[in-house]
């Protein structure tokens, strides 16, 4: 309580709960200063200013200062001394309820005091003290004609720093403050003892002011009614106010405990994340409040329908937030959401990465293989180093039995979709057959994320045991070697999924497949990667755990020394774990990074295949930069707790990172598997559309966006054990070992996307583009009834230069409707419909539509073209300057060609085949109307023995 009760003194602009001095609570006096500032023979013969100054001006500089010297914690006492919280942590790991409200964590980062130095600082100086110089804010006070208006003359900055050291000379006389230490150049550093404090009670009328950040008070200044209340009534009844998650990150038994709880209302509310749409069932549940309007009309009725199960009326209420243009458009339109559809879901049933995992999972049942609740009834781990699989389970993978049964039994899965397969561009006759006889290799390689996690798992226990045994090794570092060897201990008994709840686990077998996409998996990330979360003292058979995430919002969310927040502490990413290297390069290092060429025109990139790449973009033929090197990809990571959340975290710390994508399209059968087409209008050409499916895309973490050094890309890794160094503002590395093998990296994700290319046929403003990009994204989600989450969109090349859009879906499998803007010529048209409606004009007249909020939008709003997501270019949004391009799109027809080849370059292949009058009407009247060209002309068919005049690839 002690400890507590001092660091909430420290100064910080807390909104969410303020301390008890901020609400007027609280008032800090200091004992005898009244008598120091009256005793003139103290003040004789130091600065004029002091010396001829008034008893009131004397006290109201000293209060000041020594409120500043308390509210950064330079105060001296046992509870903020690091040797006395040693013995703390100790006393609380024995006497008190382990992860409860008033205890300490040994892994906890305790603030301990801080001291001041009445001066700048200077080189050399410890850069651990706070310095109080002429030139601070506190320094400017004290020079203001207000604060000392007996002065003999004004102050100067050097006449500043005198008075400084006079002030604190005379506080030390009367014991208000102490030094602690001596500067470099013999300035004290000192501190307040807390001895000195008289702690008052306030009336909760007056909030405490701080004249040096605001000099002059507000009269109407008011605490907040809310928490005086709340402080003032907080203790009738000793109840504390718990908050726990309900989310799919949350182990299964703590998420079942809590439903229990929440059953018998020891838990009155419950906030969750979707998991209470998936079965959550309560029975006297009567009220729902939804934070955000739901995605659809369907998860609408999913999670209202919680309500009223007992017969009883129950009431639903939804916030709709204004930084949503989703919440707002149904805000305005309830009766779509409340009453509205519930649409089939919408999937793009001819993915091939969808098709390829139920063929996998017919296989999977034709063989009648088990694959058991852990990798471990798959994988051999006790006969070599590197684990193998079963010698049953790769007679099974090999049993050409297994291949027929298979193959016929997919053959009738797939019997209703093979009109529309037959027309997706990676299909092929032998598609099916190719398929079934990779999988044993396709089967091994999806076990590869856990065999590497088990090596490294398995390494670092290794080399964490040969510390342990050396005598010649120190005390501390056995000490975290023994840490090291127990975090391994905990990592290898969750990939062995060996709890009761197994099932549960992300390394439960059929769980860990499909995330691996070799079985269909729709409610698990796919391809994800994994931060390992320490155990928590205290929690039975804790083991820590594996929190994934998505590989796009990973090289974010994990990426170098980001906070990761999970059940109420905020963890560190500190280091990656890195993979067993099996090659090494020509000195013997390990092989960790690659390097790839990325266009400054179109984004498109080119790996470096055996070190070498073209010098000529692929897809647009310009000049290419030099390599990227030092590319590393991000794997599985670890965590370091840091410390508990608290309320001051309105929103979650964030690290600001600078993210670059590139796409590469998919090639099948030595061509690219992409399908193009061109939006006109009258004849116009109003944009080229490119369309591919499953194409790679890189998302690259080049740095942090305000780094010291733009120019220079990427992080300090340790290549040895994987630690991220820190930045030099970053303070100590204290959970790196020193290590001189040290390596710049640039991490990168990579991972397969349906994606659109849309490039105008003339270069527009950097304004322009951003608005389009924005109207086009909010109009295909409303269309075609798509989660926010659904869609994502980039400018190409790059933020700062803005020559093409790009378009990918995001869900498992895709939904197909990016496909559609292509292949429907007229879907292109209802979606800048729509979009033109978003900005408030009605796409017939053009006339100006008043917002539904009733206010006047006049560049851009929360209604048009604004979102959570887009913030970084709200200043560059303007719906007047797109209007014009959205006109012309919403009046244009697509005309699509199969590959990169431009439609007109088709057309004129078509007709350089036309040996009839016929065919050249034929092909006019395509033209002319917007219609699908043929894919050839005069082609044999061998099958039927003819060759018509044009072939479309249709049933």
């Amino acid at each position: 309580l002690g400890y507590l009760t001092y660091v909430d003194l420290r100064r910080g602009w807390r909104i969410t709960s303020p301390n008890l001095e901020q609400c007027g609570l609280l008032r800090i006096e200091y004992q005898s200063l009244d008598e120091l500032c009256a005793a003139e023979h103290v003040w004789t013969g130091l600065h004029p200013t002091l010396a001829t100054a008034s008893p009131d001006d004397r006290r109201n500089v000293s209060t000041i200062v020594l409120d500043y010297l308390r509210r950064e914690l330079a105060i001296k006492v046992d509870y903020l001394d690091q040797q006395f919280q040693e013995r703390l942590v100790q006393r609380s790991s024995q006497r008190l309820k382990p992860n409860s409200v008033w205890s300490l964590d040994e892994q906890a980062s305790l603030v301990y005091a801080s001291t001041v130095v009445p001066r700048s600082q200077r080189r050399g100086d410890f850069r651990g003290w706070s310095y109080l110089s002429a030139r601070s804010g506190l320094g400017r006070l004290l020079r203001r004609a207000s604060t000392f208006p007996n002065s003999p003359g004004k102050l100067n900055v050097a006449d500043t720093a005198e008075l400084l050291l006079d002030l604190f000379a005379a506080l030390r006389r009367a014991g208000l403050v102490e030094q602690v230490e001596d500067a470099s150049d013999g300035v004290g550093a000192f501190q307040v003892p807390a001895s000195a404090f008289i702690w008052k009670a306030g009336d909760g009328t007056t909030p405490y002011h701080d004249p040096v950040r605001m000099p002059t008070a507000s009269s109407d200044a008011r605490p907040n009614k809310f928490f005086v209340d709340l402080y003032r009534s907080v203790t009738d009844d000793l109840r504390g106010i718990e908050g726990r998650e309900h989310t799919a990150q949350v182990d299964y038994s703590d998420r079942e405990e809590r439903e229990q709880r929440f059953r018998k209302a020891d838990l009155p509310v419950m906030y969750c994340s979707p998991t209470m749409e998936l079965g959550v069932d309560i029975a006297d549940l009567n009220v729902v409040n939804m934070r955000n309007v739901p995605p659809t009309p369907a998860n609408y009725a999913q999670r209202s329908g919680r309500a009223g199960r007992s017969g009883q009326p129950a009431l639903v209420f939804t916030y709709c937030s204004a930084g949503s243009p989703h919440d707002q458009w149904f805000f305005n339109k309830p009766q779509l959401m409340v009453a509205g559809q519930v649409t089939t879901p919408r999937l793009e049933m001819t993915n091939e990465d969808l098709v390829r995992g139920h063929v996998q999972a017919v296989w999977l049942a034709a063989a009648g293989m088990s694959l058991g609740s852990s990798l471990k009834e798959v994988l051999d781990v006790d006969s070599s180093a590197v684990p193998r699989l079963l010698e049953r389970v790769r007679d099974e993978l090999r049993d050409p039995a297994n291949v027929v049964r298979a193959h016929a039994a997919a053959k009738r899965v797939l019997a209703d979709l093979m009109p529309r397969l037959e027309e997706a561009p990676w299909w092929s006759p032998t598609w099916l057959d190719d398929v079934l006889n990779a999988i044993p290799r396709t089967f091994e390689a999806a076990t590869q994320r856990w065999v590497g996690l088990y090596r490294a798992a398995k390494a670092q226990f290794d080399a964490a045991n040969r510390v342990i045994g050396d005598v010649s090794a120190s005390v501390d570092a056995k000490n975290a070697a023994r840490r090291l060897r127990r975090e391994a201990e905990n990592q290898l008994g969750l990939l062995a999924a060996e709890e009761d709840t197994r099932t549960q686990s992300d390394f439960y077998s059929y769980r860990y497949f499909a995330s691996e996409g070799f079985l269909p998996g729709y409610s698990f990330p796919r391809l994800p990667l994994s931060a390992f979360i320490p155990g928590r003292r205290g929690r039975a058979m804790d083991e820590g755990e594996f929190l994934s995430r998505p590989r796009f919002l990973a090289i974010s969310e994990f990426g170098p020394r980001s906070l990761v927040y999970h059940e109420g502490s905020r963890y560190e990413i500190n280091r990656v774990i890195l993979p067993v290297a099996d090659s090494t390069d020509s000195a013997g290092e390990p092989v960790l990074t690659a390097s790839a060429k990325r266009c400054g025109v179109c984004g498109y990139l080119h790996p470096a295949i055996g070190g070498t790449a073209p010098d000529v973009c692929e897809r647009c033929r310009a000049q290419l930069p030099a390599a990227m090197a030092g590319l590393f990809r991000l794997h599985n990571v670890a965590t370091r707790r840091r410390d508990r959340i608290t309320a001051d975290e309105e929103e979650r710390q964030r690290q600001g990172f600078e993210l670059q994508t590139a796409l590469r399209f998919a090639e099948r059968h030595g061509q690219l598997s992409v399908k193009s087409g061109e939006a006109t209008a009258g004849g116009v050409l109003a944009a080229r559309l490119t369309y591919g499916d499953t194409a790679t895309l890189w998302r690259i973490n080049l740095g942090r966006r305000r780094r010291a050094n733009p120019e220079q890309l990427g992080y300090m890794l340790d290549i040895d054990k994987g630690y991220w160094a820190k930045d030099g503002d970053d303070g100590p590395d204290d959970d790196a070992p020193a290590t001189a093998r040290r390596r710049r990296v640039v991490p990168f994700v990579e991972d397969t996307r349906n994606c659109l290319v849309v490039e105008l046929p003339e270069p527009q403003s950097i304004e322009v583009m951003a608005s389009l990009e924005a109207a086009l994204k909010n109009a295909i989600q409303v269309e075609f009834q798509l989660e926010e989450d659904e869609l994502a969109s980039e400018p190409l090349p790059s933020r700062a230069d803005r020559r093409q859009l790009l378009f990918f879906e995001s869900a498992e499998g895709g939904a197909g409707v990016l496909r559609r803007l292509v292949e429907e010529p007229g879907a292109i048209g209802r979606v800048a419909r729509r979009a033109i409606e978003l900005c408030h004009v009605d796409p017939d007249t053009g006339v100006e539509v008043k917002p539904a909020h009733g206010e006047d939008c006049e560049a851009a709003c929360y209604d048009c073209l604004l979102s959570y997501r887009n913030q970084l270019d709200h200043e560059l949004l303007d719906r007047h300057m797109v209007l014009p391009v959205l006109q012309h799109l919403a009046g244009a027809t697509v005309m699509s060609a199969p590959g990169v080849t431009a439609v007109d370059h088709h057309l004129e292949d078509l007709e350089a085949r036309v040996e009839t009058e016929l065919e050249e009407r034929f092909l006019t009247f395509l033209k002319d109307n917007g219609l699908k060209l043929p894919e050839a002309g005069q082609v044999l068919v061998p099958e039927a023995n003819t060759r018509p005049d044009f072939l479309y690839r249709h049933p």
